[in-house]
């Protein structure tokens, strides 16, 4: 998506070099953001502290969004380029742990975070989210990002909603069905082009009808039955009435992003599902006084499932890599409350430790994550079925969404072309 940068050296500053367990007083660094991104100053910033303070050297290169696709056609080489390399965790799967080109990064939870006596990477990376990043016993990623789903919307214009969101689905269309007749229009904002906007409200019918695991079981399910059964259809009927009840923004089916989610900020809807980038895209357009708040898609019923999706960014590094203990050693380095801030501070995300603040937008956010259980966005089914997902699923999904198939229509056809799917599918 975006191209790549020239390297940067972090100079050691006249200090003295550092040899690590494997010998190395060097790395090369492959990083998904452009050197003008808010996290890649906080990461550069990092770098120059740690090679003034350990003398290992760090040559960062900053090649974007698709860095780990650059990387992987070297990672069965004797010569892969980088030791270590930074991407959101769909990518790091597909590139690196499902071919078998991960290193196990088990080992790393052990180490010190330097300046914090006592604390480990393991200690302050809460377990909910590495067991995300570990399959059959590999732990391939150590996440410092956090991204999660929630409904956004202006505390400042919604006090009743601030002070008491609504915890359940009867409460939160209840408070729809009040918001649309003050409007005299649909109270929920959505931009219907973008497909994985559109899978939000399908896939978290689902979290919530059927528990978490439920829509990437479906999804997999290469008789396309559990894609119709009674559970599923039940679930989606939930999105159904919302779309036959107007309760969607007028446009929403015809418009072009960002147009619906700008005119959110702007006050002419309430509601936003959409990711913790949500404050960040649609800041520019708020109105005076907007007061960014959000809640977790509401519980089906009282005490039913109300888990947070998440998906992370974080650091790999690659088995073939040559420099492992000075990647690893950054890891832990940069993983220190002082560095990892910035990602807050700075950048104005979420981190994995509990004890950094979010920015003040999304306190919410990271409320629901530090108090909730946690899943995979859409169950990993981007990781594990993202054909599927691309080619069947968004397709007929947006249709559903934009009320051209009932709950009922969807559930078979999608049933029927996921079968069809599955039958070719390598």
């Amino acid at each position: 998506m975006f191209a790549a940068a020239a390297g940067l050296t972090a100079a050691g500053c006249g200090s003295t070099a550092t040899s690590t367990g494997d010998g190395s007083s060097a790395f090369t660094y492959w990083s998904m953001w452009k050197q003008n991104e808010p996290q890649a100053k906080v990461i550069q910033a990092a770098i120059t502290q740690f090679t003034k303070d350990t003398g290992i050297k760090v040559s960062i290169q900053w090649k974007g969004r698709q860095v780990v696709q650059q990387l992987a056609p070297t990672l069965n080489t004797a010569n892969v380029p980088a030791d270590l390399v930074d991407s959101s965790d769909r990518f790091a799967y597909a590139q690196l742990q499902a071919t078998g080109q991960a290193l196990d990064l088990t080992p790393v939870l052990d180490l010190s975070i330097p300046g914090e006596t006592g604390n480990t990477v393991g200690g302050v990376v809460p377990a909910k989210y590495r067991d995300l990043s570990t399959t059959d016993g590999t732990l391939w990623q150590i996440p410092y990002e956090v991204i999660t789903t929630q409904l956004w919307y202006d505390g400042h214009a919604l006090p009743d909603v601030a002070a008491e969101p609504p915890a359940t689905w009867a409460e939160f269309t209840e408070l729809l069905a009040r918001r649309r007749a003050e409007r005299g229009d649909g109270p929920l904002a959505l931009d219907g082009d973008i497909p994985d906007y559109a899978a939000y409200w399908t896939y978290y019918a689902v979290l919530r009808g059927l528990g978490p695991g439920a829509f990437g079981k479906a999804a997999t399910d290469k008789s396309g039955a559990r894609l119709k059964a009674d559970g599923f259809v039940d679930a989606l009927r939930h999105v159904e009435k919302l779309v036959s009840g107007g309760d969607f923004t007028k446009g929403y089916d015809g418009s072009k992003w960002p147009a619906i989610q700008q005119k959110w900020a702007k006050g002419k809807s309430d509601f936003l599902l959409l990711g913790t980038f949500a404050p960040s895209e649609t800041a520019e357009f708020a109105t005076s006084g907007f007061t960014y708040r959000s809640m977790p898609f509401p519980a089906f019923t009282e005490g039913g499932d109300s888990s947070q999706d998440i998906s992370l960014i974080g650091f790999s590094i690659p088995k073939k890599a040559k420099n492992t203990a000075a990647a690893q050693k950054f890891i832990a380095y940069f993983l220190a409350k002082k560095h990892l801030q910035g990602i807050a501070t700075q950048a104005k995300n979420i981190t994995p430790r509990a004890d950094i603040d979010a920015p003040a937008e999304l306190a919410d956010a990271q409320k629901a994550l530090t108090e909730g259980t946690v899943v995979k966005t859409l169950d990993g089914v981007k990781e594990t079925a993202a054909e599927w997902y691309t080619k069947v699923f968004l397709p007929l999904n947006t249709k559903f969404i934009t009320g051209h198939l009932t709950a009922k229509s969807f559930a078979d056809k999608l049933a029927h072309d996921s079968a069809a799917y599955w039958k070719t599918a390598s």
